[in-house]
């Protein structure tokens, strides 16, 4: 029996309810898939941990190799968005922080990637909106990586979830999510680089079961950013 989009919408709507605030449970909207692209830029640098727990730079090593990202937060960032289009405007001169390091096994298109919880994901970035919301990916694969001390690709595929506040509706905060093309390039030296990365939404393809599954992660998305949203502000307030 086929469940139309809308049913499967109505679903996401029910999953919610428990897992936001209660003063926000009748300002949920599901508003469907995001469109456009976001970039960001900053530094990062690449390490590998041999089996024998010592760090190198070997590029063929059979290791366990980690992406780092350079900055104030260190491993976390932050990078500075730096280009946006479509939904992805609003977040435009934002910073993003990624919640963990990227790590990998493998090279070329023979990669596994690392940390991945089932249904939840793997490293994910988020930008907080100041007074307009949240956008947040999770990795969940990685497609190809290649790197040397002069240069990385890391091509990955994962979900992406943007939460605004519409002024038009008042108070409602908006649910987009979307499936997502990850891709982080960078140049530089001895294992350093200047990093460019690119979040890109992919158009629908799937069924309904497909969108079910991209909006109740971002409903997990939702509640773990929206808490530490509310952290921050505590913690300046």
């Amino acid at each position: 029996m086929k469940i139309s989009k809308f049913l499967w919408s109505v679903l996401v709507v029910f999953a919610l309810v428990p897992l936001i605030a209660p003063q926000q449970v009748g300002a949920i909207i599901v508003d469907g898939r995001i469109n456009g692209q976001t970039t960001f830029t900053g530094s990062g640098t690449t390490t590998t941990t041999e089996t024998t727990g010592i760090n190198s730079t070997g590029i063929n090593s059979t290791g366990i190799h980690e992406l780092d990202f350079n900055g104030q937060l260190f491993p976390h960032g932050p990078l500075s968005v730096t280009n946006a289009t479509g939904d992805f405007i609003p977040t435009l001169g934002s910073q993003a922080t990624f919640n963990l390091p990227i790590r990998w096994t493998g090279s070329g298109s023979s990669v596994n990637l690392l940390d991945v919880l089932p249904g939840v994901g793997g490293p994910a970035w988020s930008i907080l909106i100041p007074g307009d919301g949240f956008a947040t990916a999770t990795l969940f694969s990685l497609k190809s990586v290649t790197f040397d001390e002069d240069s990385l690709t890391l091509i990955g595929r994962g979900t992406t979830q943007l939460i605004t506040n519409d002024p038009l509706l008042g108070d409602p905060l908006v649910l987009k999510h979307s499936a997502a093309r990850i891709v982080i390039q960078g140049t530089g030296q001895d294992f350093t680089y200047n990093l460019s990365v690119v979040t890109t939404a992919v158009p629908e393809s799937g069924s309904g079961l497909g969108l079910l599954a991209i909006g109740l992660v971002g409903v997990v998305a939702v509640e773990g950013l929206r808490r530490r949203i509310e952290t921050r502000q505590n913690r300046y307030a």
